[in-house]
């Protein structure tokens, strides 16, 4: 055991070597008290628009992310969804990190590509992390389960970007894990240490009963008294008497003290020093005294052999024993029973006692029960540690990610869509007030875009002093549906009210083409506040198994409505509709019209026709009915007389043609935008018109 012992000690000092050296260095060197493990600065260049890492680079989630850049430019540093940074950067030459080697090594890679002026990244708003400007540039960012990027770029978006780049991982009570680990190591080489330089204690000294070689008591006689004759002693080889001992007489002499035995405390020792002149014993002068002494004496075993002493003569026990003593002291468990074949006494002469020690198994030994016990305590020991070090060691390595589709996220957070739509009114009243379409382009995207650039050529015709100028309004309290999008282009809606319009609202989709544009206003009309407005919490893009549970694709009924608007309220599309007031007031102007134009003398006929615009927009509510934005183009169209002359001679159309004389057609165009809820099979019902708001957008003839 001794063996076993040792190598197990030799085995935890190794091992508690080893990770006391890794907890040390853990703790001091790689992580520090701010338990951030840093790489140190490293220069990144790129001949290109940027330095970007790979998206398998971030592959964990979980620990806070640390990067500080800084440049001889004013530099920018960010972390965006791979889809964002992929889409922003494509065709764009810049360099990849795609290998990151401990301590502070990167692998890099040249992306090829052209230099496109990009929109500078700090305007950008789908940045999770950013900042730029000068001097070193910092982020901290808890790293998310995704495909993100860190990019590194010049401020102002300029090509040959240069800069010394800092990456740090915060891992939460990472210090005080390295710490545990040290101390646990510690604890592991102290143990192993104490095993195998560990002496074994001293046994204790035990007693072990051994029979030893009688010898016969010496013959004593009573001294010659002044008037009897001396009587003969006893030969000393007498046979030992069979008969009962006979109680000695009290002696007259002064008492001697008798040392209590180790066997009963009512029997006096037999190993215990007696006085060299004993006293006297009185017997019969024709019966000798030959009692033979039995003695029992203890087995010590010590530590470590001495000197041997010298033999020492064993005194007679004084014949001061009551009858039961002397029964006690020829016990079976002391003398050999009479009659078991040979004699209670052995004859022999007084001879070295020889003990026989006692033969134990191995697995019933002391020793190799407290060894048994050391190891299982040991084992256990271990075990714990080795718990404490997996628990502690998965507490330092994050989480992997788990994400392997697509990335997708919602088109807009709720703070940057405010900040879009607080940005526009500040913009396009501004565009308003000057009639800059110029500025309109920077907020808006065809068809609202379309429709603002005819109003500001209207406007300029019909109202040159700009008295009569759009007055400055805003859109409020916007309430956003920003559903999930795992490509380019995005959209969200917004539901606002209307400064200085109680009883109008406005619903809007803005979009994005790509990561580098800025969102744009695309579709917007002016519901009725009386017009009931789907919910935009859950607001999601369509799936084929959405479309087949609506009433209509939205294309038939981008369709359908054409034909109802061209045909008026008694087509045969029209019971596929229910009518906003501004679609009901715009069929029954138009109808109107036709009867007030036909009577004119120069003027044929005319028609009135819509036509659908381009790709409806679909968005699927938490009630599963779809909200869709469309737009029309409608032309009412004026057949000229034969031989008559017809031109332009006021209102809007003069914006297009004025004084323009027509022999065959006179035409108006209007763009109409108009927003829809169609219902599912299953609720029934049919399509309603939330909004249908037109604008002229030319005019003129053949």
């Amino acid at each position: 055991m001794r063996f076993a012992r040792t190598a197990l000690g030799l085995l935890l000092t190794l091992i508690g070597l080893v990770v006391t050296l890794a907890g040390a260095a853990a703790a001091f060197w790689l992580v520090g008290p701010d338990n951030t493990i840093s790489t140190g600065s490293q220069p990144l260049t790129s001949e290109g628009l940027a330095v970007i890492t790979a998206p398998d680079l971030l592959d964990r989630h979980g620990p806070t992310l640390h990067v500080t850049a800084t440049g001889n430019k004013p530099v920018f540093v960010g972390v965006g969804q791979d889809l964002d940074v992929s889409n922003y950067l494509a065709g764009a030459a810049h360099t990849r990190v795609i290998r990151y080697d401990v301590p502070s090594t990167f692998s890099t890679q040249q992306m090829r590509g052209g230099i496109p002026r990009l929109t500078p990244p700090g305007e950008l708003d789908w940045w999770v992390a950013k900042s730029g400007g000068n001097g070193p540039r910092s982020i901290a960012w808890p790293i998310e389960d995704g495909k993100f990027d860190v990019v590194v770029m010049n401020a102002d978006g300029s090509p040959a970007v240069g800069a010394d780049v800092r990456f740090g991982v915060e891992v939460h009570r990472g210090f005080g894990i390295c710490l545990l680990v040290l101390g646990a190591g510690t604890v592991l080489l102290a143990l192993g240490l104490a095993l195998a330089v560990r002496r074994p204690a001293a046994p204790v000294p035990t007693f072990t009963p051994a029979r030893i070689a009688s010898v016969p008591a010496p013959a004593r006689t009573a001294p010659a008294s002044p008037t009897s004759a001396p009587s003969n002693p006893a030969p000393s080889n007498s046979a030992p008497s069979n008969s009962a001992p006979v109680a000695a007489a009290p002696v007259a002499s002064a008492p001697v003290a008798e040392p209590v035995s180790p066997f009963a405390p009512e029997r006096v020792s037999p190993f215990a020093p007696v006085a060299t002149d004993p006293p006297a014993y009185r017997a019969p002068a024709d019966e000798p005294i030959t009692e033979e002494i039995p003695v029992c004496l203890p087995a010590i075993t010590y530590p470590r052999p001495g000197p041997k002493p010298a033999k020492q003569p064993i005194p007679a026990a004084p014949m001061l024993m009551s009858p039961a003593a002397v029964a006690r002291a020829k016990s079976p468990a002391l003398l050999t029973p009479v009659g078991a074949g040979g004699p209670a006494y052995d004859e022999s002469p007084y001879e070295e006692p020889v003990v026989e020690p006692e033969t134990v198994s191995l697995v019933e030994s002391p020793e190799f029960e407290k060894s048994d016990e050391a190891v299982r305590r040991t084992a256990a020991l271990l075990a714990s540690g080795a718990l404490l070090l997996t628990t502690t060691s998965c507490g330092l390595l994050p989480a992997k990610n788990s994400l392997v589709a697509s990335d997708t996220r919602p088109a807009v957070t709720l703070a940057d869509a405010q900040a879009v739509v607080a940005k526009y009114n500040q913009l396009n009243n501004r565009a308003n007030e000057n009639r800059d379409a110029k500025l309109s382009e920077t907020i808006e995207a065809d068809p609202t875009l379309a429709q603002t650039r005819a109003g500001f050529v209207i406007g300029r015709k019909l109202d040159a002093t700009g008295k009569d100028s759009t007055k400055p309004f805003t859109y409020t309290d916007p309430q956003i549906g920003a559903p999930e999008f795992g490509s380019y282009p995005m959209r969200f809606v917004v539901s606002s009210g209307v400064s200085g319009e109680p009883d109008s609202r406005q619903l809007g989709v803005w979009q994005r083409q790509s990561a580098g544009t800025p969102w744009l206003l695309t579709n917007s009309v002016y519901p009725s506040a009386s017009m009931k407005l789907p919910p935009m919490e859950g607001l999601r893009t369509p799936r084929k198994t959405d479309l087949d549970k609506l009433y209509s694709l939205p294309t038939s009924a981008a369709t359908n409505l054409a034909a109802y608007l061209s045909g008026g309220a008694k087509s045969a599309q029209a019971k596929h509709f229910v009518p906003s007031p501004g679609a009901a007031k715009l069929l029954e102007q138009r109808a109107k019209a036709k009867i007030a134009d036909t009577k004119e003398s120069y003027i044929a006929s005319v028609s009135d026709t819509f036509t659908p615009s381009g790709d409806p927009l679909t968005f699927i509510t938490s009630s599963g009915e779809a909200l869709v934005f469309l737009a029309l183009t409608e032309q009412y169209l004026q057949r000229v007389e034969p031989g008559s002359n017809a031109y332009w001679t006021s209102g809007e159309a003069t914006a297009f043609s004025s004084m323009v004389k027509y022999t065959q057609t006179l035409h108006q165009d209007y763009l109409h935008q108009v927003a829809l809820v169609i219902p599912t099979t299953a609720s029934g019902g049919t399509i309603r018109i939330l909004s249908m708001d037109g604008q002229l957008v030319g005019a003129g003839g053949s």
